[in-house]
């Protein structure tokens, strides 16, 4: 018997137990959602009056005809509008709390039961998938697929893999190398490797694979959050590059590099690297023209570089302080994306407390102050589905596409209580406006009838 067997059977003698009350998880192998407005994420249009048939995990069909339901469930979403799980392709689970408590101060098992609650609150926060850009998420990943905890499906980066001096080097000032001492810290074992040269980059990104991940992700400048490597220098020879991606790519899949500067970028291109991630520091359209001729993905965040006040008095100051310049390039970044008309992914990189990663939906209102709702939208599903699946083989995901409504691909659908496409803000209050979340065909949340 199959996991996904095993939990659809557990979940529905649970859902039977607790009589299909609201927000109760339920499994149900047929389900029909009749009289909603589909969102088509791959042509970013809506179809309206449409039909969608999910059997088991994966959705039968989608059809603006009459389609029997044969003893399905019937869901009337009564006009309101159907889209695919949210897809989070920047996201830190597994930074529920700093990176200098997680060193120092906690034990991994409590930090295992933070991530834990933080799955589940961000698959109720509509978010059925996520790429996790760095951390040791392969056992929570492994827990939410066997169906041991609720959560979205993880795509795992593993360990950060960067230079001494880099952004993932979490030591404090006075801390030695770890060539000088015998002992690391946890944080140095299970979250970041240090390497440099080629071999190190190599032996790290092999390592990472070994474990788990589904892709790696390397840095090559610095960072927001830690404060010994200036955001303008350039990190990795293109040489300890090409080792990272070689070696990801003799297992089929791809290398994801932090990256700010045009520098920073354009080296990591010329290495071979096919994802993006940030670039608020890029400044010349050559750049923007080099993604694109190199067929990568951006993955830019726009939430973290636009906060409000009460981000502020969450964060730190002085790494505030030091962020200024990523803020300052926020709608010059904007304007050369949108004049390439740059298809982009959709990020939030939130981490280090709860009431920062409950902000996640907030992405969606950044977003859309440059993007219609149907730009925004198709960047959170189909376009974030392109770039996750970029893992070819190491997906673990293997049976249907994700990200999009239709026939052979996996039921991870939400039904919005209103048209987001009209209105992207309705998605940053998913309590309130999110009435069904299924996700692998199974409703984790409904209050349609409520």
């Amino acid at each position: 018997m199959t996991a996904i067997s095993t939990r659809v059977i557990l979940s529905a003698m649970f859902s039977f137990l607790l009589a299909f009350g609201a927000n109760a998880q339920e499994t149900i192998s047929r389900t029909l959602f009749v009289n909603v407005d589909v969102f088509d994420s791959e042509n970013a249009v809506v179809i309206e009056n449409a039909n969608v048939l999910v059997e088991g995990n994966l959705i039968a069909k989608v059809s603006t005809d009459p389609i029997e339901p044969d003893g399905a469930v019937v869901l009337d979403g009564q006009g309101r509008t159907l889209i695919p799980g949210l897809i989070d392709g920047h996201n830190h689970i597994m930074l529920p709390t700093s990176p200098l408590a997680l060193a120092y101060n906690l034990h991994w098992t409590y930090t295992g039961a933070l991530v834990t609650r933080e799955a589940e609150r961000m698959l109720m926060r509509g978010f059925t998938t996520l790429r996790d850009a760095g951390g040791p998420s392969y056992g929570i990943a492994k827990a939410i697929d066997e169906g041991i905890v609720p959560g979205p499906r993880i795509f795992s980066s593993g360990h950060w893999i960067g230079q001494t001096s880099g952004h993932f080097d979490f030591r404090l000032y006075n801390d030695t190398h770890h060539r000088q001492r015998s002992e690391r810290t946890v944080f140095e074992r299970e979250w970041s490797f240090i390497a440099d040269g080629v071999s190190e980059v190599r032996a790290a990104t092999r390592e990472v694979l070994r474990l788990g991940a589904t892709q790696v992700k390397i840095s090559l400048g610095g960072g927001n959050s830690t404060p010994y490597d200036p955001l303008d220098t350039t990190h990795y020879s293109p040489e300890e590059i090409r080792a990272a991606v070689e070696a990801a790519e003799d297992w089929n899949t791809y290398v994801i590099v932090h990256a700010y500067t045009d520098e920073s970028v354009i080296r990591s291109l010329e290495g071979g690297v096919k994802s993006i991630d940030h670039g608020n520091m890029i400044f010349e359209e050559e750049t923007i023209r080099a993604i694109r001729d190199a067929g990568a993905i951006l993955n830019p965040q726009f939430l973290i570089f636009t906060p409000d006040e009460a981000m502020l008095a969450a964060g730190d100051p002085a790494t505030i302080e030091k962020g200024a310049p990523l803020r300052e390039n926020v709608g010059h970044y904007v304007e050369l994306i949108k004049k390439y008309d740059l298809p982009i992914a959709f990020g939030v990189d939130l981490f280090g407390a709860p009431e920062l990663m409950a902000m996640q939906n907030l992405e969606f209102e950044r977003r859309g102050r440059w993007w219609s709702g149907a730009e925004v939208l198709q960047q959170a599903t189909f376009n974030t589905a392109k770039l996750v699946e970029m893992s070819g083989p190491r997906n673990p995901y293997q049976q249907g596409p994700l990200g999009v409504i239709e026939a052979g691909a996996y039921a991870d659908l939400i039904l919005v209580d209103g048209d987001p496409v009209e209105d992207i803000n309705l998605l940053v209050d998913p309590e309130a406006n999110f009435l069904i979340i299924m996700k692998d065909g199974v409703i984790y949340k409904n209050t349609l009838g409520d």
